[in-house]
């Protein structure tokens, strides 16, 4: 037999950084799945936590975990998709080192994507929790439209403002592997879910089973209500990839090229990509405030940075 007729039906990529307080009990719920024939890619961003004790013993007490650990902090993008590398099932899932699954979330996403052939990716519904495991009454944008026939109705929903959930679906790895994958930028999961709902449907599952914890220690919380600003967007992208640090960031600006090129590249009809552009042009000019602020942001951070050479010039002896 070959690697491939060896595999499992799922991969589960789990990328994680300093987890040390939710990893374990995210490990457990995987393992409690009823759907068992799976492997869990554990790839650690080089913590200096206990992170990696914790993974190393989970991985030596169940043969389906593979670990892998990086030299060096590569960034959280880089992270996500280097889970993907990995895998080798049908079908594969993000999990996040703080999230959690009900028992049957595996069982009822592989069943849902083998009914619909055509399907990008199933996901159900989901129930916030906090620090302490507990529901919490926290009300979040679900995107419609998306289980649609027509591309074009399901881009529309995507690029509409909405908590991108959908990501830590269940995905066929066959269509994500015709992706960019996570952009190294901020929102460059959004941008993934349009690139993947352009190649099929997102089908949902009207059941509680999948549990994202909302808490203080997360890098970047944008589960709440709170608006978010450029300011926000630069530090996002930073978090994505540590390059950004000290660059000129224009995140929105990112976000309207990158969708411009997701449609670009779509496997639809000329007027399909000619209806998606108008989409975005409708994003751009909602947005044009945001797009301003970046450029205003942006110069004030280039104008600051060469504050102190003038103040050195002006100091120094004529």
């Amino acid at each position: 037999m070959n690697a491939r007729e060896n595999a499992p039906r799922v991969s589960l990529g789990m990328p994680v950084y300093n987890g040390a307080n939710f990893v374990r009990e995210a490990i457990a719920s995987l393992l409690e799945q009823t759907f068992r024939d799976f492997e869990l890619i554990i790839v650690d961003n080089a913590s200096t936590d206990d992170t990696e004790a914790i993974c190393r013993g989970f991985a030596e007490a169940d043969e389906r975990i593979r670990f892998y650990r990086n030299s060096e902090n590569i960034g959280a993008g880089k992270n996500f998709n280097l889970a993907v590398t990995y895998a080798r099932g049908e079908y594969f899932k993000w999990a996040a080192h703080d999230d959690l699954c009900h028992p049957r979330f595996l069982e009822e996403c592989v069943e849902v994507m083998d009914r619909n052939p055509d399907a990008a990716l199933a996901y159900p519904k989901s129930r916030i929790i906090d620090a302490a495991s507990n529901f919490v009454d926290s009300p979040y944008v679900v995107s419609e439209g998306t289980n649609d026939e027509d591309p074009v109705v399901r881009f529309k929903g995507l690029v509409k403002p909405h908590v991108c959930y959908q990501v830590f679906g269940l995905m066929r790895l066959s269509i994500l592997r015709q992706t960019p994958l996570i952009g190294l930028y901020a929102r460059g999961d959004e941008i993934l879910m349009c690139w993947l709902g352009l190649r099929g449907r997102f089908v949902p599952i009207d059941e509680f089973l999948f549990y994202p914890r909302k808490h203080e220690a997360q890098s970047m919380s944008f589960l709440g209500n709170r608006k978010r600003t450029s300011a926000d967007f630069v530090a996002y992208s930073v978090w994505f990839d540590p390059n950004w640090r000290n660059r000129l960031v224009f995140p929105w600006w990112r976000s309207l090229r990158e969708l411009i090129w997701c449609v670009l590249k779509a496997p639809i009809s000329i007027g399909g990509k000619i209806r998606c552009q108008l989409v975005v042009l409708r994003w751009a000019i909602s947005r044009k405030r945001s797009l301003l602020r970046d450029v205003v942001l942006q110069m004030k951070v280039l104008a600051a940075s060469f504050a102190p050479a003038r103040e050195r010039s002006d100091k120094s002896p004529s």
